[in-house]
């Protein structure tokens, strides 16, 4: 069995780094792909980089994205209706495949071809050191994604071609949160014990940590927990799991303990209290526990202000679970 294995590159303004993932694709000893890119409206040199890998290799195919809304998700989900693989993987244009990637993958999938996805382990590269990120053993994996606990990205899994389409690929107009909110509708319907996580492999691919511009890359994790919140909640409610909801609160303890920065833009206020009623509204954390997050987020405030010396009682994780 030699199945055709569709990997997927959404890419933007990334001329002299998307090359890398590309190349990574070319270098697999597993021949039998097709690398579909989707251009999310690049204004440098992307198009005429593409064009010589075009000519080069037939298996290497261009796409616009052609509608709304602009972003990564929709890229991947065009990609997705052009495929052709019967299995499907999801590369970020800044990182890469190692040489025996597609291949490692394709021989597990030939002992469970009836399972609708595997997971494999990415190294994290940091100051040109790569190290494992380990996936532990976890009877359900769901609860590590539902409390903010990323266990993988985006290339990591790859998918038997009806069960991606069944999800529907990727949520768009997500800034961010694009892999736990796919991870998650993932665990909610497929079919128990019919994924693999093949967490005692090798690294197969890696993931360069990117250097976020702090003030915008906290507004797109603002916008995406006002997205994420209630379609994760609604999810849940439509899967009988909603006794899972609790674990969600546990993102906006990521939000109070890494985004949170009161004196960086006053806006912040406004969108810190308006998180917090987002997560009461939808029932993730009690009237009784609202108030109080919201008291000691006015403490934190009026002390930061006022006395330049902040009483911190927001960003503790233990008062976040319930």
């Amino acid at each position: 069995m030699m199945p055709l294995v569709s990997i997927i590159i959404p890419t933007y303004n990334r001329d002299g780094i998307v090359q890398q993932a590309i190349d990574s694709v070319i270098a697999q000893s597993y021949s039998n792909w097709e690398c579909l890119v989707i251009d999310d409206g690049s204004d440098d040199q992307t198009v005429v980089s593409l064009d010589a890998y075009l000519k080069k290799d037939k298996r290497i195919q261009y796409f616009n994205r052609n509608r709304l809304p602009k972003g990564a998700p929709t890229c991947r989900n065009i990609g997705l209706k052009h495929a052709m693989g019967d299995y499907i993987v999801f590369l970020d244009s800044d990182d890469y495949l190692l040489p025996f990637c597609l291949e490692q993958r394709v021989k597990n999938i030939d002992k469970y071809h009836d399972f609708d996805f595997f997971v494999f382990p990415m190294g994290i590269k940091k100051n040109n050191i790569i190290l494992k990120q380990e996936i532990p053993q976890c009877d359900d994996y769901l609860i590590p994604f539902l409390s903010a606990n990323l266990l993988w990205q985006t290339m990591c899994p790859i998918w038997k071609v009806e069960f991606i389409k069944q999800l529907e690929g990727f949520t768009e107009g997500y800034p961010r949160f694009n892999d736990p909110e796919l991870m998650i509708r993932a665990f909610l319907n497929v079919k128990p014990g019919n994924y693999l996580v093949c967490m005692e492999m090798d690294y197969d691919s890696v993931h360069i940590r990117e250097e976020n511009h702090e003030k915008t890359f906290k507004n797109k994790v603002y916008e995406s927990l006002k997205l994420f919140i209630p379609d994760i909640s609604k999810a849940l409610k439509e899967n009988n799991k909603i006794e899972h909801k609790k674990h969600l609160s546990n993102y906006l303890h990521l939000w109070f303990r890494y985004f949170y920065m009161p004196l960086s833009d006053r806006k912040n206020l406004g969108q810190s209290l308006y998180l917090i009623l987002i997560f009461c509204k939808y029932g993730i954390l009690s009237l009784k526990k609202t108030t109080s997050l919201a008291t000691r987020f006015l403490l934190y405030v009026f002390s930061y202000y006022c006395l330049k010396q902040p009483i911190d009682k927001i960003t503790s994780k233990a008062f976040y679970i319930n």
